[in-house]
C-alpha cells in the first residue's frame, strides 16, 4: 500500500510538472503555490488513481513541487526530476 501511494504521489508530482510547463508555454508565467495546491486537489477529484492519496498529501506534493521549482530558479538546486 505504501509503495502504491508513493507511486501515485510521484505521478501527481510529474503531472504538476507537466501542467507547469504547459502553463509557461501558453502564458509565459508560472503558477503560484495556491494555484498548484488547487490543481492538485482538482486532479485528485478528476482522477481515480490520485484519489488513493489523502487531500492533505496531494497538497503536500504540490508544496514540494513549488519549493523544488523555487530552489531551481534561485540557483540552489538542479532541474526538478521528471
Amino acid at each position: 500500500m505504501l509503495k502504491t501511494q508513493l507511486e501515485v504521489a510521484c505521478k501527481l508530482y510529474n503531472t504538476l510538472l507537466h501542467a507547469e510547463q504547459e502553463e509557461y508555454e501558453r502564458n509565459k508565467r508560472t503558477m503560484n503555490k495556491t494555484e498548484l495546491r488547487q490543481l492538485a486537489l482538482d486532479l485528485r477529484k478528476q482522477n481515480k488513481e490520485f484519489q488513493a492519496l489523502h487531500s492533505q498529501v496531494a497538497q503536500q506534493v504540490a508544496d514540494r513541487f513549488y519549493e523544488a521549482r523555487q530552489r531551481f530558479f534561485d540557483g540552489l538546486a538542479n532541474k526538478p526530476k521528471k
